[in-house]
């Protein structure tokens, strides 16, 4: 009697099957995840926009961030509780840094990082359009800082500011609420407010006279 052979069953082709369905879970579980967790919010590359319209969760804390009092700075501060991102930080540095070698000196960061709830706060305790409301300032976000010097007359009218707007551009960053752009921003004139995007963006931006929005196409 001749005995038949037992066909064998090569199991590759099922954990193949197996690994895809588990990869497109977890796809699906992290798009979900990435959508209620950072909602309503959006990216151009890695930019994120932040605004009226595009929200943070009151739970978003961004990476890395780093307390400014703690570190190198050729700057001043108007509180020793300052955060930023560290890419902000080291930009921020090398701006203030060529600034200083420049003899532009005098400035000082009054504001960066605030958690949802400091929003809320400033939010409450502001007159009606002086403030963001909770999750639609991108003072949460950690990339952008406000900046004064000490000066009888507004910011914008001291040699700082001028240097700020000739050269901020070099080290990824631009005046986030411009003059005459309420309408495209959302938020009036503010010379003082300053936000990290990178070294590509901010000079397309400081070269075609965009705003973020604009730059991101929402405008």
């Amino acid at each position: 009697m001749v005995k038949k052979k037992k066909k064998y069953r090569n199991p590759t082709g099922q954990y193949i099957i197996i690994a895809a369905v588990a990869v497109a879970l977890l796809a699906g579980t992290f798009a979900l995840g990435w959508h209620f967790g950072v909602k309503s919010t959006e990216y151009h590359g890695n930019i994120l926009l932040v605004n009226e319209s595009h929200r943070l969760d009151a739970n978003y804390v961004p990476d890395e961030l780093v307390n400014l009092y703690q570190q190198r700075h050729s700057f001043r501060m108007a509180s020793s509780e300052i955060f930023l991102t560290r890419p902000t930080y080291e930009a921020m540095e090398a701006m203030f840094h060529a600034a200083e070698e420049a003899d532009m000196n005098g400035y000082i960061v009054t504001s960066g990082y605030r958690s949802y709830q400091r929003q809320q706060e400033v939010y409450a305790a502001s007159e009606p359009g002086k403030a963001q409301q909770p999750g639609a300032s991108e003072h949460q976000t950690g990339l952008a800082f406000d900046v004064t010097v000490e000066t009888s007359e507004g910011f914008e009218s001291t040699p700082q500011y001028s240097w700020l707007m000739q050269h901020a551009h070099e080290y990824g960053f631009i005046q986030r609420y411009p003059a005459n752009k309420s309408d495209i921003t959302g938020i009036s004139y503010e010379p003082w407010h300053y936000r990290y995007v990178g070294v590509e963006a901010a000079t397309r931006m400081y070269k075609t006279g965009q705003t973020l929005e604009e730059y991101m196409g929402e405008k």
